[in-house]
């Protein structure tokens, strides 16, 4: 059999080699005689492979002779139940290494014999409550016009403290203050005022405040009501009280609406010079609806407004007035905005001498009437840091008051009206944020006044220009830088009986604090740094070159 095979896989072989040589001579073009031999009584033997069947013996499992005893002895311990007292997990948030230090002392001193001691101290660590106590001085002993007759003081304390309960607060503020200014607005080169002594005003307020809120801000429900009072007299003839109840409660009915009310109630008793025994009461309810969804926000309201005042262009004591904003972002780059608003501007003489020191006695006191402001703009914000608005505000006024000197006394103010005014303001505002070392606040309007009993807008800046820089290269640096200005100041100079245009006021203002350890600091501040002779009311320039440095402790 295996010889049969054998020889048939030769022939095979023998056939293919046969078939390719030929293949190959008639490819060459030859032809050759070839003869085989086949032998069939060949017999090919081919050994035997041995194979072994047996299979592997199983080996025995060894057996130990050890015999394993365990003696097991009970063992009993005389221990109490352990007991498991569940506790909500608490979190550990990291603490701000300010809050480790209650109090802060600042001292220091500059030219112009300028002292500063400010120190404030809060109690807040224990209890459901905090109190905090502050006191401050800063004078300016001598000034720019006479040395000591130009000098100006200001010295404050105060307590303010707050009680939290479960759903609301209690807050409350205590404040004094003394306030010490010179009518120094003369000719220091008059020889026949060589020995000139200036008139002192001495500012005493005090002030008041009591109130309660709601702790939760985020809740549908939220409500603030306050009641304020405060006194006020100078060193001449002009007193003022003031009792003032505020409040406002709105409410959420969902995410995208909510109401308002905000309600102002003002009884102040001024006297001065020429006028005694005066009630001006003012109350103001202002009720709005408020929308708001996806960049569209819609305000709609009224303002409600009843106050006292006697003019002879006054038709009513009551007034009701619209009071409607509109917003609308395209993206958040791009959006514009409009708004039409009525309004009584509440005016009391603390306001009054607040925005101009050297008020001396005035006929009356009037709220500023506000017919109307209608407004209209873009704003937006780009790549999430810069931030802007521009736009155009146009309103008619009725009894806008102004400054001018007066004409009995050139060293004081006096209080000034116009019927009607109408006023267009141009503006613009920008902020710019880059990651955690600068910020950018800056603004500027332009003003341009139409009035009919005036013949200018008197100690009115037609433009200001306000920038605002914050630097914080490190940790322990933090750098301040303003400048600002104002122009086209128009005054009316009694003396000539001409009005003049007041030099540009520019101003640049330079704070500097540096952090020596978590406790101590040094700060170094420079005011009017461009040393300019600026005059915010005729015949008062301020100070030049200005500079302060000090301690800051905290403890």
């Amino acid at each position: 059999m295996i010889n049969k095979k054998l020889i048939f896989r030769y022939l095979s072989i023998l056939t293919c080699f046969g078939l390719g040589v030929e293949a190959f001579g008639q490819q060459r073009g030859e032809v050759q005689n070839q003869e085989f031999v086949i032998r069939k009584d060949r017999v090919l033997t081919v050994p035997t492979q041995p194979r072994n069947f047996e299979r592997i013996p199983v080996l025995p499992t060894p057996k130990s002779t050890a015999n394993f005893n365990y003696l097991v002895k009970p063992f009993f311990l005389s221990l109490p139940p352990l007991e498991i007292a569940p506790e909500a997990s608490q979190k550990q948030f990291t603490r701000n290494r300010e809050e480790l230090y209650p109090g802060f002392v600042r001292l220091g001193f500059g030219n112009y014999t300028s002292p500063l001691i400010e120190a404030r101290y809060n109690l807040w660590e224990d209890g459901d409550y905090n109190i905090g106590a502050k006191v401050k001085h800063e004078g300016f002993y001598t000034g720019p016009v006479g040395a000591d007759n130009s000098a100006e003081t200001h010295t404050s304390v105060g307590l303010d403290g707050t009680l939290f309960k479960d759903y609301f607060e209690l807050y409350g503020h205590v404040d004094y203050s003394r306030d010490m200014y010179n009518f120094y607005g003369y000719d220091p080169e008059n020889i026949l005022l060589e020995d000139f002594v200036t008139s002192q005003n001495i500012f005493n307020t005090f002030k008041m405040k009591a109130g309660i809120s709601n702790l939760e801000k985020m809740s549908d429900l939220n409500y603030d009501a306050n009641l304020n009072v405060r006194l006020f007299g100078d060193s001449f003839m002009a007193v003022e009280n003031e009792i003032a109840l505020k409040g406002k409660v709105d409410f959420w009915f969902n995410e995208k609406l909510r109401a308002a009310v905000d309600a102002n109630l003002s009884l102040t008793t001024p006297a001065d010079e020429f006028y005694r025994d005066i009630n001006r009461n003012y109350f103001k309810l202002n009720p709005f609806v408020e929308y708001r969804k996806e960049g569209l926000g819609v305000k709609a309201g009224a303002n409600i407004i009843f106050e006292n005042d006697i003019t002879t262009n006054k038709k009513s004591d009551f007034h009701v007035y619209p009071d409607i904003q509109a917003s609308y972002m395209l993206d958040d780059a791009f959006g514009i905005y409009a708004g039409f608003e009525g309004d009584v501007l509440r005016k009391t003489y603390y306001d009054f001498v607040m925005e101009n020191q050297l008020l001396g006695p005035s006929d009356q006191l009037l709220n500023t009437i506000q017919n109307f402001i209608a407004s209209v703009g873009i704003k937006g914000t780009v790549n999430g840091e810069f931030t802007y608005e521009a736009g155009v505000n146009v309103g008619k006024f009725a009894n806008m008051y102004f400054f001018n000197n007066s004409l009995t006394d050139s060293l004081k103010f006096n209080l000034i009206y116009d019927t009607d005014t109408r006023l267009i303001n141009y503006t613009a505002k920008a902020a710019w944020e880059y990651q955690d070392w600068y910020k950018l606040n800056a603004s500027i309007n332009y003003y341009q006044y139409t009035l009919n009993d005036l013949a200018a807008a008197f100690h009115r800046p037609e433009w200001e220009l306000n920038l605002g820089n914050i630097f914080k290269p490190t940790e322990k640096l933090l750098i301040h830088a303003n400048l600002n200005a104002m122009g086209g100041i128009i005054a009316f100079n009694q003396g000539l009986d001409t009005s003049e245009v007041l030099p540009t006021i520019l101003d640049l203002h330079l704070k500097v604090d540096y952090k020596i350890t978590d406790q101590f600091s040094v700060f170094a501040v420079g005011n009017n740094l461009l040393n300019q002779k600026n005059q915010r009311f005729l015949n008062y320039p301020v100070r030049g070159i200005q500079g302060i440095g000090g301690l800051t402790f905290k403890f």
